[in-house]
């Protein structure tokens, strides 16, 4: 790959120029490398000094510090208290529903038995709503033959109940 000296011969750049700049950014890298270890420094010296200090200064702080936990920590167990006590009032509204929806169920099928009963006793008006009267099988049994022995001849429709 061509090398890009060439160039700077040949718009006029000075070599002595361009190795003051590099110098100078490798300078500025330095000292801004020096200035962060520093302050690495400075804030790990702090911690080692707090961490062996003793006395008032350190327990003030130290209350500060938890003053708010323990606020915090008693606000939560207000807050979970009353959760505690919504979610059993919905455990008994729950329990109050389910137990109307096993009466609601158990009132429908004592409805539907009793239907079901009326229906069993009760004749249906019309003679042709009545399944046992369309069977042939019964017309032939002996009660119709002898209906129809009496009578002469056989009716012109079964007999509707009365």
């Amino acid at each position: 790959m061509p090398r890009l000296d060439v160039l700077d011969e040949e718009f006029g750049e000075d070599a002595a120029a361009v190795l003051h700049a590099r110098r100078r950014r490798i300078g500025e890298r330095l000292l801004m490398l020096a200035i962060v270890a520093l302050g690495l420094g400075a804030i790990g010296a702090l911690a080692f000094a707090w961490s062996n200090a003793d006395g008032p200064v350190r327990f003030e702080v130290q209350s500060a510090a938890t003053a708010p936990k323990s606020a915090q920590r008693a606000a939560a167990q207000e807050e979970i208290e009353r959760l505690r006590g919504e979610l059993d009032a919905l455990k008994n509204d729950v329990k109050e529903i389910t137990e109307a929806q096993h009466q609601a169920a158990h009132a429908i099928a004592t409805m539907k038995a009793a239907e079901e009963d009326l229906r069993r006793d009760v004749p249906p008006p019309y003679w042709y709503s009545n399944p046992a009267t369309l069977d042939l099988a019964i017309a032939n049994q002996p009660q119709w033959a002898g209906l129809r022995k009496r009578d002469g001849a056989a009716p012109a429709s079964p007999a509707s109940p009365q």
